[in-house]
């Protein structure tokens, strides 16, 4: 088997295609094979810290775990983010009516800046507009917009194993959200900015039975690598073939241990 081929397999079977914006390009964001420090470790089964205090939309202090009545989605952005951050919330705003759980009741999503500068009218003012675009198909009162100081911030993003980068005013970073469990522990990340609305009703679902749920994307992101210069994910063709090249030796080893049994004398039953 030549190694083109064993390469392709390998991407086969350990690289589906990373979807995305075209003017976004997205990949799943660990930093499995991110050499920069931008990116996420998951951390399924731990727990959001107790210490968390977080400031609402009306400039009130709120703890994280006591906001955690029902299964809810994290969904880390910055305010100001002209990009990803804005395409991943107003895509929440066309799905979160479809999901078909209960607002308040089996579900609500808790947005929190990561920008320690943004303030609680900022958020106050996006969670306006998105409200406007949820069209009534969700209850504006079950998606709270959050900030915090730069030690809260600090505590949340480390616990759910998300690490981002500033650049000026604005951020590397990736695109996730996680899912709760009433009792604070990280159940499922969910990738992209694109998510399907039956991605999210698992999600709660889960989070609901204190149940975690495997990611697909961890072995997506052994395939990507961040460039910081271009900031976004590319395809790791070097890694994947040495994969190739110890796959290759792997199959040959397994074709001497086992193939070469069959001409050897004596191996055949005497008649």
């Amino acid at each position: 088997m030549r190694l083109p081929v064993l390469t392709l397999l390998a991407v086969f079977l350990f690289c589906p295609p990373a979807q995305g914006h075209e003017e976004h390009p997205e990949a799943p964001d660990l930093t499995l094979a991110a050499p920069s420090s931008v990116g996420v470790i998951e951390r399924l089964g731990a727990f959001i810290p107790e210490s968390v205090v977080l400031r609402d939309e009306n400039g009130r202090d709120v703890r994280l775990r006591d906001m955690l009545t029902v299964p809810s989605l994290l969904v880390p952005v910055y305010y100001s983010c002209p990009n990803d951050c804005n395409l991943l919330l107003m895509n929440l705003s066309k799905i979160l009516p479809q999901v078909g759980l209960t607002p308040g009741r089996e579900f609500q999503v808790l947005t929190v800046s990561f920008d320690e500068r943004d303030t609680p009218e900022l958020a106050s003012r996006r969670r306006r507009d998105f409200g406007l675009a949820l069209g009534g198909g969700f209850p504006i009162e079950h998606w709270r917009f959050l900030t915090g100081d730069a030690q809260a911030i600090a505590s949340l993003t480390a616990s759910i194993g998300f690490s981002f980068k500033r650049e000026g005013d604005a951020f590397q970073h990736s695109v996730i959200m996680t899912a709760l469990s009433p009792s604070g522990k990280i159940t499922r990340y969910l990738y992209g900015s694109n998510p399907l609305p039956f991605d999210l009703a698992m999600a709660a679902t889960e989070a609901a039975g204190e149940r975690t749920g495997l990611s697909v994307s961890r072995a997506v992101a052994f395939c990507y690598s961040y460039d910081p210069a271009a900031r976004r994910y590319v395809f790791d063709l070097m890694k994947i073939t040495g994969v190739s090249v110890l796959f290759a030796i792997l199959l040959f080893a397994l074709f001497l241990a086992f193939g070469g049994r069959k001409g050897r004398p004596g191996s055949e039953s005497k008649r």
